[in-house]
């Protein structure tokens, strides 16, 4: 499966050439703070199956993930873990089409606001996945 997508503006463009490795919601605070919404929608993808073109700007949160976003509308399109080097987490509000699987994990089910319902998958993690 291959995808492609953009930001707001339409100056940065991505393509992805793999199969969806996961598709992770997040309740983390760092997600929340950046996306302004109590939940993120991420899919993992293999970093050597990834393109990006456009410019783009990076920021390294406390937690060592860079986060990375168009540079003139600031969409936020991918980030990266130390912890988890050759993967993009990319988001999926940038894709042109629906990702090839369904969400098969939240985390930070903690962090999540009390006021909101979501029919979550059924793998959960308090805080970040083991």
């Amino acid at each position: 499966m291959s995808g492609t997508g953009n930001c707001l503006c339409g100056d940065t463009k991505l393509t992805y050439n793999a199969d969806p490795l996961f598709f992770l919601l997040c309740h983390c605070a760092d997600c929340q703070k950046a996306t302004g919404s109590p939940i993120a929608s991420i899919i993992g993808v293999p970093e050597d199956s990834f393109e990006i073109s456009g410019d783009i700007q990076s920021y390294k949160c406390d937690t060592n993930v860079i986060r990375s976003f168009c540079k003139k509308c600031g969409s936020q399109i991918f980030s990266q873990a130390e912890g988890a080097p050759g993967l993009i987490l990319l988001k999926t509000g940038v894709l042109d089409e629906e990702p090839s699987i369904k969400p098969t994990m939240v985390c930070w089910t903690d962090s999540k606001p009390t006021w909101l319902d979501v029919k979550h998958p059924k793998v959960k993690f308090n805080k970040n996945p083991n």
